[in-house]
């Protein structure tokens, strides 16, 4: 199904140089919070459910701003989080829940909701050291080792600090170090 006002959301982004932005939508009887990140290929959209006990949920959105209509494992995460059951008497129908986010999702991007590193930590479950959001340093492979960042380092370098940092990491062989604590630190300040 296209997500119309994910295509005007990301149109606005563009115009304005944002790369992702965080929301929060209702669906039904649920909350969540959002992250729409253009930094990933394809673009990514999740949902982390508000509550005692968030749920997480990653939709990919595909060219023309598509997102499939079949949910795999996540369908019955989602009945859970929609308190749908045989009891409501109602079904949860994929395309009727992704119109649903389509009419809550703003079509106005925002600086103001351009998310922290905290934030998307807290927010994207699928991201190594979620209690380490804040960057410490490059640590640089020698190429005679045959180390080199891993690929949920190299994941969690462009969406916390973006697409420039992450091809510096790949370019220099570098990983990006985290700390659980402020560190004041850019990655642009330790870079030979």
């Amino acid at each position: 199904m296209r997500l119309e006002s994910l295509a005007n959301l990301h149109k606005s982004m563009t115009a304005q140089k944002i790369d992702m932005q965080q929301f929060k939508i209702t669906v039904g009887v649920a909350s969540f919070d959002c992250l729409f990140s253009v930094r990933e290929t394809p673009f990514i959209l999740s949902l982390t459910s508000r509550g005692i006990n968030p749920k997480f949920f990653v939709f990919e959105v595909h060219k023309g701003y598509w997102i499939k209509e079949y949910f795999g494992k996540m369908y019955s995460e989602l009945l859970s989080v929609l308190k749908i059951d045989g009891r409501s008497g109602k079904k949860l129908i994929p395309k009727d829940f992704l119109s649903d986010i389509d009419r809550s999702i703003p079509t106005i991007a925002s600086p103001k909701r351009i998310p922290s590193s905290e934030m998307i930590l807290s927010l994207r479950h699928d991201l190594e050291e979620r209690d380490k959001p804040y960057f410490d340093a490059w640590i640089y492979w020698d190429k005679a080792s045959g180390r080199s960042p891993s690929k949920d380092n190299l994941k969690k370098t462009k969406l916390l600090l973006g697409i420039e940092a992450y091809n510096y990491s790949k370019k220099m062989n570098a990983s990006s170090r985290w700390s659980a604590t402020p560190t004041g630190k850019s990655w642009k300040n330790n870079i030979t």
